[in-house]
C-alpha cells in the first residue's frame, strides 16, 4: 500500500458513509500498525456520542493491554470485535477493527468502528467484511485523485530537469517510503547516468544509493523490473516507442523492514504511462534548445576562428562550451605539436598503460568512448582527435569520475567541436608557419649582412654569439674550435666571456655525436634534472657542426636549463646559422691569413719591411717612447759561399726564431732586407733597448748552428727630446749604429748618439 495513512483514510471515508445507516452515532478509527491513534471521524452529523476509550489524543496506543479489540486485530491479522462486557469497562459500546495488510501479509493499518451497543441493530463483523471492499475502493480513489494531480502539476513545466525533480518529489510524498529517482534514457534505452535526480539526501552524487545501483544496469537497455526482495522498482517510461526516463523506487538500507507492493508498482506504472507525452514535450523542447545553444556555440567559435589567429582564445571559447554543455566532465587538451598557448595543457605520450582512451583515438583518428576502473573507481573517458587538412595535432579528452553514457547525438558534437579546435591549432601552426619563416629570413638576411660587412674573426664571433643568445632567447651558447688534437675543442666565443679560451674535451657527449657524425643534433632530458656538462649543465641542448671543406672545424652550441626549450624550427634554424657561421669564420680566417702573408716574410715567419714601418709611425703618432734595433748577420756571405744558400736560409730562420723568443708579443721583429733583421719595442727607453738587443746578441752567439753573430744598431727616441722624429730618421739613426758596430769588430750592440 502507498500513501500517507491519514490521507487516504480521508478518502475511504466517503464510500463507508454511504453504507451507513442514518442518524445512527458511531466513530470510526484509524490506527498505525502499533495501534496508535491517528484519525477518528463521527459517522452522525452533529453526533455527541463518544465512548470513553476515545477521548484520547491522536498518537496515543489503543493497544495497550493484549485483551483490546485493536491488539488483537493486529495480532491475528483478522477483522476482530468485541462486545461491551470486555472493552475497558465501557458497558454501552461495541467495537471492530480490520486490518489493512500490505501485499506481504504486512499490517500497515487498522481501520476501527464503533458505536453504542444499544444501536447494535446488524452483525458488527459481517457489516465489516462487507465493508472491506469499500475500503480499497476509497484507497484505489486515492491513488486515481493523486495521479491526476500530479500529472496536471507537472504539466506546467517547460523544462525537463524541473519536471522530473517535481515529479519525484510527489511520487515519494505520495508513496511514503524510500527514495523515488529519475534517470535519462537514451535514443536505444541505456540510462544516462550523468543526468540523473533523486529524493536521497545528496553527499557527493558518488555517495548516493543511487550511484551504486546504475552501474549494474547501465550496460543494456532498461526494461521494467521488480528485485526479488520488492526493494528496487525500475519502471522505463515510454512515448511513441521512444525510450525517455526510467523511475526508480529503492528503499535505502537501515529501512530493513520495509519493501514495495504490487500497488506501488502499479502505481508507479499508472503515473509513467499518464506523464509520457508531457515528458516527450519537455525533452524535446530542451533539446531544440540544447541545438540553439550548440549551434550558437558553433558559430562563436566559427566567428572567432575566422577573427582571429590567437589558438589560446578558439581553445577557450571551445572549453566553455564544453563546460556549459557537459558540466560533469572535465576538459583536456593533449598535444602532439608544440604551441605557444597559455592553457593547460599535456602532452600526449604513447607509453604503454598511459593515456590509453586518447592514445586509441589518436592512433584510429576517431572519437573513442570507454568505461574504465582506476583504484576502485568508475571513470568514463571520451576522447576525440584534433584533426585538421593537413595533420592531427592531438586529443580533447573528456573524462568523468562517474559512469557516464553519451548518445551518438552528443558524441557528433563532441567531434565537431574537436575538429574545429584543430582546425584552430592548424591555422595557428599555419600563421606562426609563416611568421617563423619570415622571422628566420630576415635573421638569415641580417645575418650575413652583417657577416659580409666584416672579415675581422673577433667581431664576426662576438655578432654571432650576440644573435644566438637574441635569437633563441638560451640561457648559454658557445662557438667551439676543434684543436690540432682531436680530442681537443677551443672555447672561441661564448656567452660567459669566462670561457672564452677554455679546452674541452671532444669525447664528451653530444659533442662527440656531433664531430663524428657531422649531424646537427637537438636534446631534452626527460626527467626533471639538468644533465651535467662541462661548460654548463643543460636540460634542452642544440649543436650543430661547423663544416670547412667537408671536414669538422668546429661546433656551435646553444643550451638552457628549461625542459623542451628549444622547438624544432629553432633547431632547423640553428642549422642554416651554422651554415652562415661557418662559412663567415672560414672568410675571415682565410682574409686573416692572407694579410698575415702580406705582412710576413715567408721565409723567417717575421713581419715584412713595411709592415714595420707602419708600426714604427704608428708609435710616433701615439706613443711617450720607442727604440729600434737594426741587426745584420756577420759574415752571412761566407756561411753561403761555405754551406750553401739552403744553409744561409736555415741560419736566417734560426735567428729569427731566436729574436722572436726574446721580445714581447707587442713588439715587432721584422726581415729588413738580405740578412738584416730588425726589432722595434714600443714603449721602451734606450737602457732596456740595450738589454733586449744584448740578450738576442748572445742568444745568436751562442746558440746558432753553425755558429754565427750579429752586429746590432740601436736607436731610441722620446716625446719630450724627439718631437719630430721620422720614420726614415729613425732607422738612419739605427743604420748608423750598426754601421759602426760592424766597424768596430762585429758581434755587438751600438747605441746611436
Amino acid at each position: 500500500m502507498l500513501g500517507k495513512l491519514e490521507t487516504v483514510f480521508s478518502y475511504m471515508t466517503h464510500f463507508l458513509l454511504y453504507t451507513w445507516p442514518e442518524n445512527r452515532p458511531g466513530i470510526l478509527f484509524l490506527t498505525d500498525a502499533k495501534g496508535c491513534l491517528l484519525h477518528m471521524f463521527s459517522m452522525q452529523v452533529g453526533q455527541t456520542w463518544i465512548p470513553g476509550a476515545f477521548h484520547w489524543h491522536a498518537g496515543e496506543s489503543l493497544a495497550q493491554t493484549p485483551e483490546s479489540v485493536v491488539m488483537r486485530a493486529i495480532d491475528s491479522g483478522q477483522i476482530v470485535s468485541c462486545t461491551a462486557s470486555d472493552f475497558s469497562g465501557e458497558q454501552d459500546c461495541a467495537i471492530v477493527a480490520l486490518p489493512l495488510k500490505e501485499s506481504d501479509g504486512r499490517i500497515r493499518a487498522i481501520i476501527g468502528l464503533a458505536l453504542p451497543e444499544e444501536e447494535l441493530a446488524f452483525d458488527l463483523m459481517s457489516y465489516m467484511r462487507g465493508l472491506e471492499p469499500l475500503v480499497y475502493m476509497g484507497y484505489d480513489a486515492y491513488i486515481q485523485h493523486t495521479t491526476s494531480d500530479i500529472v496536471m502539476n507537472i504539466n506546467r513545466y517547460d523544462h525537463y530537469a524541473e519536471l522530473v525533480q517535481s515529479l519525484i518529489q510527489e511520487i515519494v510524498s505520495v508513496i511514503d517510503k524510500g527514495v523515488c529517482s529519475a534517470v535519462k534514457l537514451d535514443e536505444k534505452g541505456y540510462l544516462l547516468p550523468q543526468e540523473r535526480y533523486t529524493t536521497e539526501e545528496i553527499g557527493t552524487k558518488s555517495d548516493t544509493q543511487l550511484a551504486q545501483i546504475l552501474p549494474l544496469y547501465i550496460h543494456e537497455p532498461i526494461k521494467p523490473m521488480t528485485s526479488e526482495d520488492r526493494r528496487l522498482i525500475i519502471f522505463p517510461i515510454q512515448s511513441e516507442g521512444k525510450p525517455l526516463t526510467a523511475l526508480f523506487l529503492h528503499l535505502p538500507a537501515d529501512e530493513t523492514e520495509l519493501s514495495y507492493d504490487d500497488r506501488d508498482v502499479a502505481f508507479l506504472q499508472q503515473i509513467g504511462e499518464k506523464i509520457s507525452y508531457t515528458l516527450l514535450r519537455t525533452i524535446i523542447a530542451d533539446n531544440t534548445r540544447r541545438d540553439v545553444q550548440k549551434k550558437e556555440m558553433l558559430y562563436q567559435i566559427t566567428k572567432k576562428i575566422q577573427a582571429t589567429i590567437d589558438v589560446d582564445e578558439v581553445l577557450t571559447e571551445i572549453i566553455q562550451s564544453l563546460h556549459s554543455l557537459y558540466p560533469y566532465f572535465q576538459a583536456d587538451l593533449y598535444l602532439t605539436v608544440e604551441t605557444n598557448t597559455t592553457l593547460p595543457v599535456k602532452q600526449l605520450t604513447f607509453s604503454p598503460g598511459e593515456n590509453v582512451t586518447s592514445s586509441q583515438a589518436y592512433m584510429e583518428g576517431k572519437l573513442i568512448s570507454n568505461q574504465l576502473e582506476e583504484d576502485g573507481q568508475q571513470v568514463t573517458v571520451i576522447a576525440a582527435p584534433l584533426l585538421g587538412k593537413q595533420g592531427m595535432y592531438g586529443v580533447l579528452q573528456l573524462s568523468a569520475k562517474e559512469l557516464v553514457n553519451i548518445d551518438n547525438y552528443e558524441t557528433d558534437y563532441i567531434s565537431i567541436l574537436a575538429e574545429t579546435a584543430g582546425t584552430a591549432f592548424e591555422n595557428a601552426q599555419l600563421y606562426q608557419q609563416s611568421r617563423n619563416l619570415i622571422r628566420e629570413l630576415r635573421l638569415i638576411n641580417e645575418m650575413a649582412q652583417q657577416l659580409n660587412r666584416s672579415l675581422n674573426l673577433d667581431e664576426i664571433l662576438q655578432f654571432v654569439t650576440t644573435m644566438l643568445l637574441t635569437t633563441f632567447e638560451a640561457e648559454y651558447c658557445a662557438i667551439l674550435q676543434k684543436d690540432l688534437d682531436e680530442d681537443q675543442l677551443i672555447v672561441l666565443s661564448a656567452s660567459n666571456p669566462a670561457h672564452a679560451g677554455e679546452r674541452i674535451s671532444a669525447l664528451q657527449q653530444p659533442l662527440h655525436d656531433t664531430i663524428r657524425s657531422k649531424q646537427a643534433v637537438i636534446l631534452a632530458n626527460p626527467s626533471t634534472e639538468t644533465m651535467p656538462f662541462s661548460l654548463v649543465p643543460f636540460a634542452s641542448l642544440m649543436a650543430v657542426p661547423l663544416l670547412q671543406e667537408s671536414e669538422v672545424s668546429g661546433v656551435l652550441l646553444v643550451c638552457d636549463s628549461r625542459h623542451h626549450f628549444f622547438s624544432f624550427d629553432d633547431f632547423k634554424l640553428l642549422e642554416i646559422f651554422g651554415q652562415h657561421t661557418s662559412l663567415a669564420i672560414t672568410n675571415a680566417m682565410l682574409h686573416s691569413e692572407v694579410e698575415r702573408m702580406v705582412i710576413t716574410d715567408n721565409l723567417t715567419g717575421l713581419s715584412t719591411r713595411r709592415y714595420l714601418g707602419d708600426q714604427v709611425q704608428g708609435s710616433l703618432s701615439t706613443d711617450s717612447a720607442g727604440s729600434l734595433i737594426l741587426m745584420d748577420v756577420d759574415y752571412f756571405k761566407s756561411v753561403n759561399d761555405t754551406y750553401g744558400h739552403q744553409v744561409g736560409d736555415e741560419v736566417l730562420i734560426q735567428v729569427a726564431n731566436l729574436i722572436k723568443s726574446n721580445i714581447r708579443d707587442s713588439d715587432v721583429a721584422a726581415r729588413w732586407g738580405g740578412e738584416e733583421l730588425a726589432v722595434y719595442l714600443p714603449h721602451v727607453e734606450e737602457a732596456t733597448a740595450f738589454s733586449v738587443a744584448e740578450r738576442i746578441r748572445a742568444s745568436v752567439e751562442q746558440e746558432t748552428n753553425p755558429r754565427v753573430t750579429i752586429s746590432c744598431g740601436l736607436a731610441t727616441w722620446n716625446r719630450e727630446g724627439d718631437r719630430n722624429m721620422s720614420v726614415e730618421s729613425m732607422f738612419h739613426t739605427a743604420d748608423v749604429a750598426l754601421y759602426e758596430a760592424k766597424r768596430q769588430g762585429r758581434n755587438q750592440v751600438r747605441t746611436a748618439y
